[in-house]
């Protein structure tokens, strides 16, 4: 059997984020006919916006003005 690694993640995401994969886990246990975890329905939902080209999902971005919650968040810190 061939594993896949799967790294952690630390997320901040939005409410009606949490309620949409959390439908979207429920349908796909069901669909799979077992429990599935909610980064596994948010593993589809980005396999399928990140299928569009980086042009028109950047169309989607709203200003900071518009969304100034991710500006509240503080320094980013990325480490490998």
């Amino acid at each position: 059997m061939n594993t896949t690694k799967l790294v952690r993640l630390n997320l901040h995401l939005r409410p009606d984020h949490i309620d949409r994969l959390t439908t979207v886990a429920c349908a796909l246990g069901k669909k799979k006919c077992r429990d599935t975890r909610l980064a596994e329905a948010m593993e589809l939902a980005l396999t399928a916006g990140l299928s569009w080209e980086d042009d028109d999902l950047l169309d989607l971005a709203r200003s900071d003005r518009e969304e100034p919650r991710w500006l509240a968040l503080g320094p980013i810190v990325r480490t490998r």
